[in-house]
């Protein structure tokens, strides 16, 4: 639903559904804003917001998506470089707002 949504306001999306697929997308494209949520089937996001910072080095603002309601993630995500992160559940017009706000810089 947050794709479609996303698509109908002009935006490019790539989908990632694990650390290992968002590895490849990175290698792969540069985006303007990363929109990355904690629960991946391979490990969590902050495995690949600590490679997209630390390891590649990436500037791209990402907003971290999440139902982890604890606040040493929050801070953690912070430590590691997130712009934002925004709690479940959330309307996809939150996130439009984010990612239009993110992408101005």
């Amino acid at each position: 639903m947050l794709e479609l949504a996303l698509e109908l306001e002009g935006h490019a999306v790539t989908t990632s559904r694990s650390v290992a697929d968002g590895r490849r997308a990175l290698a792969a494209t540069t985006f303007d804003v990363i929109l990355l949520d904690l629960g991946l089937g391979d490990g969590s996001g902050l495995d690949l917001l600590r490679y997209i910072r630390a390891e590649l080095g990436c500037p791209t603002p990402v907003l971290i998506l999440s139902g982890q309601r604890q606040r040493d993630t929050v801070r953690r995500a912070q430590e590691l470089g997130a712009a934002s992160y925004l709690m479940k559940p959330f309307s996809p017009n939150d996130v439009l707002g984010y990612v239009e706000k993110l992408a101005a810089g």
